[in-house]
């Protein structure tokens, strides 16, 4: 990642000029509410209501980050969209967890996501908008093959980027390897599988493998994995997206993890 980080007046940005920006009103509150994700300007349209003002305008003060109010085409000007719908944020590089420390403080029966090989940003931020609202503990990623986290990636998933931690692992066999050791079931959806994801026991320490759209889960990282569910499918398309795979194994863990089996 440190390859595509910029520096500019002695601040680093999140990739080049055009993809340090993040806009949208909802996924700038957001970042700028969790205070997780370094904001290094904040740019807000004079047409904003005087609230709406007051309102980021105090976010970005308990933060120390500068303000510029500015006519709104001259945010379309920066980022080159007009959706910005009045926020717009320069953003530094995205602070990736750290995988040891998450497994080193991890809770009693953690629920964990393991991504391979999605390059879509908008599916990468739908898995971790999914995986903010069922309430996983952490996502992991290869550090190549991978889309990492960017402003596209962030807006797709409405800020959830911020709210649940992401960790950049070299060798994803390896972090299976370590989680097994750890006493973590790996699970991974498949539509091959015989097993279906209403069947199989979410209640423990568990990591969900989700494959990429273009080859799966690669067989290095099926061999490590405990358990191959699948999702219940009635209509006529071979298997669902990795976003919405993500989604309904999820929803069935967090609804076991809720209800009981």
């Amino acid at each position: 990642m440190a390859g595509n980080r910029k520096r500019k007046c002695g601040r680093e940005v999140l990739g080049s000029h055009q993809k340090c920006w993040l806009w949208g009103r909802n996924v700038v509150l957001e970042t700028l509410g969790s205070g997780t994700w370094p904001v290094l300007e904040l740019h807000l349209a004079g047409t904003l209501a005087a609230e709406e003002l007051e309102t980021a305008r105090q976010l970005a003060e308990r933060r120390g980050i500068p303000i510029k109010v500015q006519a709104a085409a001259r945010l379309e000007q920066l980022c080159h969209a007009p959706e910005h719908q009045g926020y717009l944020a320069k953003m530094g590089p995205f602070p990736y967890a750290d995988a040891k420390m998450l497994l080193a403080d991890r809770p009693p029966a953690p629920l964990y996501a393991v991504l391979d090989g999605i390059q879509d940003p908008q599916n990468f931020g739908a898995v971790v908008r999914s995986a903010e609202v069922f309430g996983l503990d952490a996502i992991f990623i290869a550090e190549r093959d991978q889309v990492g986290v960017t402003t596209a990636v962030a807006r797709a998933s409405a800020g959830a980027v911020s709210r649940v931690p992401i960790a950049q692992v070299a060798d994803l066999p390896a972090l299976a390897a370590r989680l097994k050791a750890a006493g973590i079931v790996l699970v991974a959806a498949s539509e091959k599988a015989e097993i279906l994801i209403t069947a199989h026991d979410f209640l423990g320490a568990t990591a969900i493998v989700i494959g990429s759209e273009s080859h799966g889960i690669r067989a290095a990282l099926v061999a490590r994995c405990d358990a191959l569910v699948r999702i219940p499918q009635h209509g006529q398309m071979g298997s669902l997206n990795a976003a919405a795979a993500a989604a309904v194994v999820f929803y069935e863990a967090r609804r076991q993890r809720t209800q009981g089996r």
